[in-house]
């Protein structure tokens, strides 16, 4: 490990958050879909073209995608372990962006130290 007093601010509060949402909070490596189905019950609005909406969790189970039925009770839940996973995206991102430069300007150096 290496000291992190060498890391700018913006990089030790990306790294700082990310490591709170992966060790404090849930997550779900997936997103959310809202579609419209048939219930399939004769009579019911859906047969006149009033199709019901519901949440689906779409993520990858193995190597396959899935798509699970978000239950109303457990929306809230879902939106909030979901949105964690896209914060830890986005501050990966922003972590790679700034290492990137770092990894930039290391190879300018090397490449100034040529004989």
């Amino acid at each position: 490990m290496y000291n992190r007093s060498h890391l700018s601010a913006s990089e030790r509060r990306a790294r700082s958050r990310l490591a709170q949402i992966l060790h404090q909070q849930p997550f779900l490596c997936g997103s959310l879909v809202t579609m419209h189905r048939t219930c399939g019950k004769p009579g019911c609005k859906c047969t006149r073209g009033e199709l019901h909406e519901g949440l689906y969790l779409a993520l990858r189970v193995g190597k396959k995608r899935k798509m699970i039925h978000v239950p109303k009770a457990l929306e809230e839940t879902a939106r909030q372990w979901v949105g964690a996973y896209q914060e830890a995206g986005r501050l990966m991102d922003e972590v790679s962006g700034l290492c990137f430069q770092q990894f930039l300007t290391k190879k300018e150096r090397v490449k100034g130290e040529r004989p």
